[in-house]
């Protein structure tokens, strides 16, 4: 195989370098997506099991103060998404 790559004129052998630089960055790049895709859903379930054993009376003294800001962020998402089911409920009652 190596030899065959070898036997192609420098131009086509560059042309193919390239692409496998190409491939090679585009399968990094769906790689590190899909990564950041299973830190934000472990994030939120983190965040969900904190918000959960919060309303099941323990402390949040022990939370760090970053978890906190997120936790504030992830009950105020999840206040607004009841809100919007809220509504369509309404309206499909209504019609």
């Amino acid at each position: 195989m190596l030899s065959d790559f070898k036997a192609l004129p420098s131009v086509e052998q560059s042309n193919r370098t390239m692409t496998q630089e190409i491939l090679i960055k585009q399968r990094k790049a769906k790689i590190e997506e899909r990564l950041k895709k299973v830190y934000e859903k472990n994030r939120r379930m983190e965040l969900t099991q904190i918000m959960f054993q919060t309303l099941g009376g323990k402390s949040l003294n022990t939370v760090k103060k970053e978890d906190l800001n997120d936790l504030r962020m992830l009950i105020d998402q999840n206040l607004h998404d009841i809100d919007i089911r809220l509504q369509m409920l309404n309206e499909s009652y209504t019609l």
